[in-house]
């Protein structure tokens, strides 16, 4: 049979026990016709076959980002990005910039923002002075929590006589006023509901750029994790771009559980879809998250001794949840960052298994799981449950953790020992709460280390795995969550062409070199979709 196209002379690390490393690999309509060495390959060559060669290259199977929010990525890139930023004066300055380029009634939005980069605490009094008509709203880097300036709490309608909305919490001054600062969903979403949304059209040609910077970085596949309110628009915009025959991605579309009763009274099981987009699990938070103090904790904060976090679902709440959609089919895909919001979904999961009989073909999933008991983390691999973890957080988020946790971080990020327990583990960016290129997370899981090398050899190093099962993480591991393993996550006859050439080897470089490592060529379907060279 003769393939449409073929890679060789590559290094071709396959991620399939039965074969781990190859030197070519020949396509045909989509899928993998063979991997082996050179000479028996080429022969599978037509005059009409496209030739790669792979000049000694690495060569993986496409990346697949195991929890990102995609349509954020794509609309955040149009918004000022604050990430990283630890120059309180910049973030002043960029927010200048953009209030004097607004139009009149236009919103400024921006995200990214950490206060454990500064020694000043973030106020609407201080954007009052930078923007006191404009309306300005900056999502904090984890999404949790808003900080918005008088003009948008004016126009959302909130005093100092607004209630906290469930499970979230208005800040507010030793007066009783609000000082500008929203945390979880429900207070974020007075504010959010006021600002007007781009167009869908627009927002289709924002996601179509945005599976472009996909390319660019090896991703051929993610799952993505709705945030509130946008899991019916998301999904729209993703059916949109395959209608248009520019869906050049493998979409596992996570659903809200808002609309877990439609997705039933439907019959709309997981996996329905196509290649390119399918229906997944049903998505559910159980707390907050560590920077905002939100997560659930088992005991306080070390540095905020009566604060133990935010509860998102209360345990009975997500039990009704989780039987709820165990009776349609579906498994739960739960974000628990804290160590007692991961210990209450591990307690549903468990009592679900012993009150009902498996249902749902696909794993039940923590997503995060940055916190986690001593004596919880055998619990996973027995319950069968997926940890969708982020490594790339650890490059801001350990001095925090020190800070907030203490000795209790020590089980922080514990992929080593998770894997060794069993766990079946699926790396991810959680972007555009983190940058979305995997190198990054690639580096954190291998070093434990920021970007300035801190700490000296690594935070709580036990808990580094090696670059086999970093790749794994972001090829197998979705596959298997996704239950597309048969498709999806190694270079193996049958299985979907998608294909990333490094244009660095991984294997010969070490952990602090792989953060700038850069992709060559991205194969999505058997096409070539994106090639630095072009």
């Amino acid at each position: 049979m003769t393939a449409s196209l073929i890679i060789h002379n590559a290094k071709i690390h396959t991620v399939d026990p039965a074969m781990p490393w190859a030197e070519a690999a020949a396509v045909r309509d989509g899928r993998i016709l063979a991997v082996g060495r050179n000479h028996d390959i080429l022969p599978l060559a037509g005059p009409k076959t496209e030739r790669i060669d792979g000049n000694g290259r690495l060569v993986l199977p496409g990346l697949t980002d195991s929890h990102v929010h995609f349509l954020q990525v794509a609309v955040r890139s149009h918004q000022i990005s604050l990430f990283g930023e630890r120059d309180f004066g910049e973030v002043k300055r960029l927010v200048q910039t953009a209030v004097t380029q607004a139009k009149p009634g236009q919103w400024v939005q921006g995200w990214g923002w950490d206060e454990n980069l500064w020694d000043v605490s973030p106020t609407a009094a201080i954007l009052d002075e930078i923007a006191p008509d404009t309306p300005t709203a900056l999502a904090r880097m984890d999404m949790h929590t808003w900080w918005v300036n008088s003009a948008a709490l004016k126009i959302a309608g909130i005093t100092a006589e607004t209630p906290d909305p469930p499970e979230s919490k208005i800040e507010r001054d030793g007066k009783g006023n609000p000082t500008g600062i929203l945390r979880e969903w429900n207070a974020i979403e007075l504010v959010r509901r006021r600002i007007p949304d781009p167009d869908e059209a627009i927002l289709t040609g924002w996601l179509a750029d945005a599976i472009g910077e996909a390319h660019r970085l090896g991703l051929t596949g993610i799952h993505d994790q709705r945030v509130e309110n946008e899991g019916a628009q998301s999904f729209r915009l993703w059916q949109q771009l395959e209608r248009d025959g520019r869906l050049q991605l493998r979409v596992h579309m996570n659903i809200a559980a808002e609309f877990l009763p439609e997705a039933a009274a439907l019959g709309l099981q997981p996996g329905f879809g196509s290649d390119r987009l399918w229906i997944g699990h049903v998505k559910a938070f159980a707390d907050g998250t560590m920077g905002s103090r939100t997560a659930w904790m088992l005991e306080p904060f070390t540095d905020d001794p009566g604060n133990s976090g935010v509860v998102v679902t209360p345990a009975d709440k997500l039990w009704q949840l989780a039987a709820r959609a165990a009776a349609a089919g579906y498994p739960l895909s739960v974000h628990a960052i804290g160590d007692r919001a991961v210990r209450e979904v591990l307690d549903v999961y468990e009592e679900l298994a012993a009150r009902h009989a498996p249902s749902a073909s696909l794993p039940y999933r923590i997503e995060h799981a940055q916190l986690i008991h001593p004596d919880d983390l055998g619990r996973l691999a027995e319950l069968g449950v997926a940890a969708a973890m982020q490594p790339v957080h650890l490059l801001s988020d350990w001095p925090t953790a020190d800070k907030v946790w203490g000795g209790r971080a020590r089980y922080t990020y514990a992929f080593r020992t998770l894997l060794d327990k069993g766990t079946t583990l699926a790396l991810g960016s959680d972007a555009p709460v983190a940058p979305l290129n995997p190198m990054l997370s690639f580096y954190a899981a291998l070093a434990r280390q920021d970007e300035r090398g801190l700490p000296a050899g690594g935070w709580y190093p036990q808990e580094k795995i090696s670059l086999e099962e970093v790749i794994a993480g972001f090829t197998r591991g979705p596959a298997v969550l996704s239950g597309k393993q048969a498709a999806q996550g190694s270079i193996t006859p049958g299985k979907w062409a998608d294909l990333v050439v490094m244009g660095q080897d991984l294997f010969e470089m070490v952990p602090s070199e792989i953060r700038q490592a850069e992709v060559d060529m991205t194969i999505f379907d058997g096409k070539l979709v994106f090639s630095r060279e072009n």
